[in-house]
């Protein structure tokens, strides 16, 4: 607020556009002390469970989760309404034991996907072949 108060976007619409400490309209006006603060973190990928040991910069981390080779994908079974996801080796087990594909034979799988951000036109597939 004017007053220099802070507040995240999320709570700013939960307040109904007042600061909670003093009243005062909330505009906005940008917190630079904060965004040099974020600047300065170094934050692990979202997908380090996963196995991705990746460290980013605040304002760099969520391009390389869009891009991550650990980010899981959803089952690519053809003709199912399979709701499993998970990263490639998961998925192959999957496949293996749920799905009963002879991965002694080999099988390719097409799948595909529309990037989440709707101004970013591309559509693509990718092959598994297990």
């Amino acid at each position: 607020c004017h007053n220099g108060h802070t507040l995240c976007s999320t709570c700013k619409s939960r307040v109904h556009n007042r600061c909670p400490t003093c009243r005062q309209e909330l505009g906005d006006i940008r917190c630079l002390a904060l965004e040099k603060v974020a600047e300065s973190l170094e934050l692990p990928c979202k997908y380090y469970t996963h196995g991705c040991p990746e460290i980013f910069p605040y304002y760099s981390k969520l391009k390389h989760e869009a891009q991550c080779n650990f980010r899981p994908y959803n089952c690519p079974y053809a003709g199912s309404e399979c709701s499993v996801v998970g990263d490639i080796p998961f998925l192959v087990s999957h496949l293996r034991d749920d799905h009963k594909v002879d991965m002694h034979t080999g099988c390719t799988f097409n799948h595909r996907y529309v990037k989440s951000n709707p101004r970013e036109v591309e559509n693509a597939t990718w092959m598994l072949t297990v």
